[in-house]
């Protein structure tokens, strides 16, 4: 900039400023000192540059000095729109379209003076509670139990959709107060901490899942039950306090990789490229260069900012969904780890989920280059003296906008990259250089695939590689964490997260369905419309409409003994615990996505046997992995879990091109013996027995036991689970088990 301007509104509804100030500049940095502001005031900056000198004659709404929207340099300055400041705790309201568009080119003489979102002076009136200050040295060391770096079970949920239906039972539904009063729902369930979608504030169509931030220090105000400012600020740390007092750790799923500072927002035109018909038009956004959106970064310094294209008139777009920032440039580097410092300090945040992470390590103005992550703020990340001090979880997002292809191989951390190329850093995030076990743990997308496919393809083997076989995801993928010495945690498995099929439509559905429907309503109005994104998420699901509802059930559980006695970081998606559906859409993020199709539908849950012998079997088996955490949770790679692979016929020679498996952990001075049996065959398996044990029945996946005249039968609640038995579990009376069909059976040695 060459010039910035700070404007004080005392009513910030006003079309100019109650005073204006020139600022100085010093160094790099403008500066200026204000006596007699205090808490409450509201306030904004303007700024000029190259592509619009200032020029004393200029008023606002008109284009005195304007040269350009954007210069060869990539200059966007515009003085008729008011800027946010990045860093400030709180704003008065959206943006109000009706007001003036924060857009340049045709509407870059309207001012936002009166229509902008102004930036406050907040002071947060909340005292934690004394439970608080017990959590907070607690989570200090780190081999305090139940938080443990290797205790953690993750819970990923919407802040707003999770307690958005009336049925929640919460008194201030789809608020943060709202989703501090249904903690004792998680509580009961059993997982240690949840991950909350993007809690940062977001432009009005900045859609329902919430990644397109506009600023990282301010929590979304339509998520508060209240609207005054430092109120938001306090429902937000008293819903931290709620889990908190639960022992539930909190996490963020932050978004730096790029901004939702708007911009080429219009509907897109067909363009029909196959006159023949051969393929459909190609839907296009036609908006010109000179069109974009200013609310903060691009309105001080677009160049600095934003990762720009060699002609420095567009943005790269490293992340799939435009606007991607310079995550190693100064300005925003240093942004980053204030942001991060001020949830944990200011707000109690416990860890971070990095969307699209790989952004984060790329080479400064060599876009789609993966640094060596020692020289970029992946580093600074890991090492930083605060977030270490509370032990912060740190979980990358370990792809990027070239995504990755399932079928390729790992060359290893040398060549720092899968064969594909851009896109995949799955095991290539650092360790701490300074606390060694606190480095970056990352979502291991490819341990969901491999079980998917292991469920729902029936020549799907044991062997069968995407990328590595099942053995090597049952014990925490050691390949890609051991080599710079991360633990079994920092992979962090999940099967369904809100990114694609909740797991009931995993086994429900062939194809995804994202074209017009309740989940996107807005493909039924307006087709061309920049939301409607029919062709939209993953195409290559590995799901399977299974058409059984009881075969459906059993292959959930399936799954969730799969990901439950996996080593590493279990994540669960809010909901499939019982069964929840988005009706077969896998990328449901539009704006009109945010309605009760997509909410979690207690209802449907409260009033269905079904559905609650499912939670109850979800919420046995979290137990289950807690009283088993020898096996399933060890803190190192080798020795904490001594077992042996073993064959159907309890022999070393495993037939890994089958679908068929034991895994035996033998050492009873480490804990329960126990006996995991896995069959994805077409048909029934006899494994023969360890012997010398007298074994009982702990878990037994398959269908019988679960089917309402079973429980009849055998004087069962309708729903209580029938396939585990976490007390009393039956003997088994014989030297083998016959494991039915695509069923999982875990036995244990009494003492």
């Amino acid at each position: 900039a060459e010039r910035i301007e700070l404007l004080l509104f005392d009513n910030p509804e006003a079309a100019l400023p109650t005073r204006q100030f020139p600022m100085e500049p010093f160094g790099n940095v403008w500066n200026l000192h204000v006596e007699g502001i205090g808490v409450g005031q509201h306030y904004g900056f303007i700024a000029w540059g190259p592509n619009w000198p200032y020029d004393p004659a200029w008023k606002p709404g008109t284009v005195v000095g304007f040269k350009a929207d954007v210069d060869s340099e990539g200059n966007r300055f515009n003085p008729n729109k008011l800027l946010w400041d990045p860093y400030s705790k709180a704003i008065h309201r959206d943006h109000d379209w009706s007001k003036g568009s924060l857009a340049t080119g045709p509407a870059r003489a309207e001012s936002t003076f009166a229509a902008a979102s102004k930036s406050i002076v907040v002071q947060s009136r909340y005292a934690w509670s004394d439970n608080e200050t017990t959590y907070r040295t607690r989570r200090q060391d780190e081999n305090t139990p139940g938080h443990r770096w290797n205790d953690v079970i993750l819970y990923e949920l919407h802040p707003k959709g999770f307690t958005a239906s009336a049925a929640s039972g919460v008194e201030h539904p789809g608020t943060w107060r709202g989703l501090g009063e249904k903690v004792a729902y998680l509580k009961d369930l059993g997982v240690t901490a949840v991950h909350l979608m993007p809690p940062f504030e977001k432009p009005q169509e900045g859609g329902y899942w919430g990644y397109s931030t506009l600023s990282f220090f301010i929590a979304e105000n339509t998520y508060s039950f209240r609207q005054e400012q430092h109120e938001i600020i306090d429902e937000f740390k008293w819903m931290v306090d709620q889990f908190h007092q639960a022992d539930i750790e909190v996490y963020l799923d932050v978004v730096y990789n790029h901004t939702g500072e708007g911009g080429f927002w219009r509907d897109r035109l067909a363009f029909d490229f196959n006159p023949d018909n051969s393929i459909p038009p190609t839907l296009i956004n036609v908006d010109p260069k000179e069109v974009v959106g200013l609310y903060n970064f691009r309105g001080f310094d677009n160049a600095a900012y934003y990762a720009l294209t060699d002609d420095k008139q567009s943005y790269v777009n490293n992340t799939g969904v435009g606007n991607g920032m310079r995550c190693n440039h100064t300005p925003f580097r240093k942004l980053i780890v204030d942001s991060l410092r001020y949830w944990v300090d200011e707000m109690h945040v416990d860890g971070f989920r990095f969307d699209l992470a790989p952004v984060l390590g790329e080479r400064d103005l060599q876009y789609y280059v993966w640094e060596d992550p020692k020289n970029t703020v992946l580093q600074d990340i890991a090492d930083d003296p605060i977030l270490q001090k509370y032990n912060t979880r740190l979980i990358s997002e370990p792809w990027g906008a070239g995504g990755y292809d399932p079928g390729l191989s790992w060359n290893g951390p040398n060549n720092n990259e899968f064969s594909n190329g851009w896109g995949t850093r799955i095991g290539l995030f650092p360790n701490s250089t300074n606390k060694p076990g606190t480095g970056w743990g990352e979502w291991n997308g490819r341990f969901r695939d491999w079980w998917r496919s292991f469920w729902n393809i029936d020549d799907f083997k044991l062997n069968s590689r995407e990328v590595k076989d099942g053995g090597f995801f049952l014990v925490g993928s050691p390949d890609w964490y051991r080599w710079n010495n991360r633990k079994p945690y920092h992979s962090v498995n999940f099967v369904t997260v809100h990114d694609g099929f909740t797991m009931y439509d995993l086994f429900s559905y062939d194809l995804k369905q994202n074209h017009c429907g309740p989940l996107n309503p807005i493909c039924c109005t307006e087709p061309n419309s920049a939301w409607c994104e029919i062709n939209s998420g993953e195409s290559h699901n590995r799901s399977k409409s299974w058409g059984d509802e009881a075969i459906k059930r059993q292959l959930m559980r399936n799954m969730f003994v799969a990901l439950l006695i996996s080593q590493g970081t279990p994540l669960l998606w809010s909901g499939d615990e019982w069964m929840r559906t988005q009706l077969g859409n896998n990328n449901a993020y539009s704006t009109r996505a945010d309605n009760p199709y997509n909410w979690m539908d207690w209802g449907v849950w409260e009033s269905n046997d079904d559905r609650h012998r499912m939670h109850d079997f979800v919420k046995q088996m979290i137990a289950f992995r807690k009283s088993h955490q020898y096996a399933f949770a060890p803190l190192e790679y080798e020795g904490n879990a001594p077992f042996a692979w073993k064959s159907a016929q309890n022999t070393d020679q495993v037939a890994w091109d089958s679908k068929q498996l034991m895994m035996h952990f033998y050492d009873p001075s480490r804990g329960p013996e126990l006996a995991v049996l896995i069959n994805g065959e077409g048909g029934d398996v006899t494994f023969s027995l360890p012997q010398g044990r007298a074994w009982k029945r702990v878990i037994d996946t398959q269908s019988y036991f679960d089917l309402p005249e079973t429980l009849v039968a055998q004087n069962r609640p309708q729903r209580d689970s029938n396939n585990i038995w976490l007390t009393g579990g039956e003997a088994v009376s014989t030297a083998d088990y016959t494991v039915k069909a695509r069923t999982v059976v875990v036995l244990e040695a009494s003492p």
